[in-house]
């Protein structure tokens, strides 16, 4: 399926109370337009949601299996994230390694520790859920939660900019082919028109929404 090229939602794009003319601004610009979005997630009826997440994961299934993705960095569901947790347990089943982001410190990389169904979670620097123990995998496919997302690839997340600083430690670690791929998986009403991204903003390489893929 093709990825459209038109934001179906533009109410939920623009601010109009933020004039980006510096820094400060951009990042002030974000913050809003991160609240907005937040808003119209939460707000979005969990019949739809639900719904999306079986396209989404439809989509994700047989893109796996095109490429052959071995070693998967993937999440579990957070503020109404889209909620993909019978695919990663159809993938463990199938034999792929699962890793979930850990964080270890607020300004620190995250660590993708390989996560088994059934494992005992506890709580990482953030308080979100993950793998007690394991090892920490480097993974061939990142799978990357988005509340929005640019034009240029650029990624709107919870703005402590941990996947940031993680794909560019990743990118340095394997700066020619094969590298990961940075797929971002969010809700159509997430995708943006106008760019927003900073220098300091890492790029992904695809989203995927309930309306397909795009890609940068």
């Amino acid at each position: 399926m093709t990825s459209p090229t038109v934001n179906p939602h533009p109410a939920v794009t623009q601010p109009d109370a933020v004039t980006r003319t510096g820094p400060c601004a951009a990042a002030a610009h974000k913050a809003a337009l991160r609240r907005r979005l937040l808003v119209h997630r939460q707000q979005m009826p969990i019949v739809d949601r639900q719904a999306a997440a079986s396209g989404m994961a439809t989509m994700l299934r047989h893109r796996a299996e095109d490429e052959s993705w071995q070693r998967i960095a993937v999440y579990l569901p957070w503020r109404e994230e889209p909620d993909l947790q019978a695919l990663w347990r159809e993938w463990q089943r199938a034999g792929r390694v699962l890793a979930l982001p850990v964080v270890v410190a607020a300004n620190a990389p995250l660590e993708m520790r390989v996560w088994s169904e059934g494992a005992t979670l506890s709580q990482d620097a953030m308080g979100l859920p993950v793998p007690a123990e394991g090892a920490v995998v480097a993974c061939d496919t990142w799978i990357i939660p988005c509340l929005g997302v640019g034009p240029g690839g650029e990624r709107l997340g919870a703005g402590k900019g941990l996947y940031d600083r993680s794909i560019a430690q990743a990118l340095r670690l394997h700066p020619r082919p094969p590298r990961p791929r940075f797929i971002g998986l969010g809700f159509a009403q997430g995708l943006i028109d106008e760019p927003f991204g900073e220098p300091h903003d890492a790029r992904l390489d695809a989203c995927l929404t309930e309306l397909g893929w795009r890609y940068f």
